[in-house]
């Protein structure tokens, strides 16, 4: 099927999850770009693009038969972790031929019967599914599971020549803790080319709408005007990072996240010295009443998010911002103003949100210089 990014509405939140995933999984022609092919081996080439479709075969099923595969995972990562992953691990133990993936069967056994009692499956801890089961699941997806001697022999009807990338893409997976799985799950085959380079600013924008990828360049330009250095993370929760810093601390980040942008400026202050930020703030109130607004709607404030702060009685920093008392987070490179990303599918968790808009580049701009000059007083 087609795994259209526009899509809105799913009958159930598995269609979701799954959905979330297939958007991810690289088009050919983005995760094989000349550049790549030419450094590969016509092999690997063939290779990729069977892993490529045999993912997005699984992904497609999954969305179109999501009965046979209860008890069904919970969320994206239990997507992934499930009916992704499993080949990473097959991939990092076996040795590959052309057509087939050789696994020592005491090895494989021991493999398949973790997978089996992977908690993942379902938030219900309890849950989990039969032997006969999984094996049924991945026969689905052309896999044939053969006892040869010592030997358990993969081989796939369907997608016959993917186990050379499959293996190549584990050891990424292996290597990169946390982004190698979104490597492997979204097929980022730009990673077997050590020469490529990911520092290109329009590679970080690929799964952004046009909308979005504007004011992600209008922010670059700004950043570049007030001489902030940058850096770029790929594979990140799944998407791309960008780091803007000034004095090598992060002032400003943009993330691609779920096909979304989210931005996050960051206002660095000491607990011990709190003069210079309620002096930003004062300049603030002064600029004008919708730099104001911009800057109080988006302020970052405690969440409750670190184990560390459940031993205060009162969560977060208080602080009289534009007269009103907020908590703020007791970590300083939490405050500041976040343009939170919409949740795929249009969920109804972010209603409320304000959203980053192309209106909004001046005030972010006014916002990133505030910060910048904080910066300078207090570090």
């Amino acid at each position: 099927m087609n795994f259209d990014k526009n899509k809105t509405d799913f009958s159930t939140d598995a269609h979701k999850w799954i959905w979330d995933t297939g958007i991810h999984v690289m088009p050919l022609e983005t995760t094989l770009p000349q550049e790549v092919k030419d450094k590969l081996s016509q092999y690997m080439i063939k290779s990729c693009e069977q892993l490529q479709k045999f993912f997005l075969h699984i992904l497609s099923d999954l969305y179109e038969n999501p009965e046979v595969y209860e008890p069904f995972p919970f969320g994206r990562l239990g997507i992934q972790s499930k009916y992704i992953m499993p080949f990473a691990d097959f991939g990092s133990v076996g040795d590959a031929g052309e057509d087939s993936l050789s696994i020592n069967r005491l090895v494989f056994e021991k493999m398949f019967l973790k997978q089996l009692k992977s908690k993942a499956y379902h938030k219900d801890r309890k849950n989990t599914i039969s032997a006969e089961h999984r094996r049924n699941l991945l026969e689905r997806t052309g896999l044939k599971i053969a006892y040869n001697g010592d030997n358990v022999i993969l081989t796939n009807e369907l997608y016959p020549n993917m186990f050379y990338a499959m293996c190549a893409m584990s050891q990424i997976a292996l290597r990169e803790k946390g982004s190698g799985d979104n490597s492997f799950t979204y097929c980022d085959f730009r990673q077997l080319c050590k020469e490529y380079k990911y520092d290109k600013y329009e590679n970080a924008l690929i799964f952004l709408n046009e909308t979005d990828k504007e004011i992600a360049r209008k922010l670059d330009v700004i950043a570049t005007k007030f001489q902030l250095s940058r850096s770029i993370k790929s594979g990140h929760c799944p998407g791309y990072c960008v780091i803007y810093k000034y004095k090598q601390n992060e002032i400003l980040t943009i993330n691609s996240l779920n096909g979304d942008l989210r931005i996050l400026i960051r206002f660095h202050y000491n607990e011990k010295n709190s003069a210079p930020i309620y002096q930003l703030f004062d300049k603030v109130e002064n600029d004008s009443e919708d730099l104001k607004k911009f800057i109080y709607r988006q302020l970052l404030r405690c969440c409750r998010c670190y184990d560390g702060c459940t031993g205060y009685a009162n969560m977060g920093w208080p602080m009289q911002i534009f007269g009103k008392t907020n908590r703020m987070c007791i970590y300083k490179d939490r405050m500041g103003i976040s343009m939170p990303i919409r949740a795929s599918g249009g969920s109804a968790a972010h209603t409320g949100k304000y959203f980053a808009k192309l209106d909004d580049t001046p005030l972010l701009e006014k916002t990133l210089f505030y910060a910048k000059s904080l910066m300078d007083e207090t570090i």
